[in-house]
């Protein structure tokens, strides 16, 4: 994702986006970190790309019957073995797109 080309593909193709989003809702800790690390890069390479993020949370939550932000919230409001490394980049991924997406909204 960090080539050029791969990274208009990527902005070209919002399903895998909603993909990647969908990770972040595995039971696997190290998928759920890949995931953010990679859409945080995603988020950070133009600021446009905040509201295509919200584009795919809004996609794939919807469909799911699910409340917006649901995968990262499920992060935030983990109880059991607390992991501060996924709650720092969750937390990260929300406010780099609240802090891009005034941009756009």
């Amino acid at each position: 994702m960090l080539y050029v080309d791969g990274m208009n593909g990527l902005i070209s193709h919002n399903e895998t986006v909603q993909w990647l989003y969908t990770l972040v809702g595995s039971k696997f800790r190290l998928v759920v970190k890949t995931s953010l690390k990679l859409l945080l890069v995603f988020v950070e390479y133009t600021e446009s790309n905040a509201a295509l993020l919200i584009k795919a949370v809004n996609t794939v939550d919807t469909k799911g019957g699910k409340k917006l932000w649901s995968n990262v919230m499920e992060i935030l409001e983990e109880k059991d073995g607390v992991d501060t490394e996924l709650l720092v980049f969750a937390m990260t991924l929300i406010n780099k797109v609240r802090k891009y997406s005034f941009n756009y909204y």
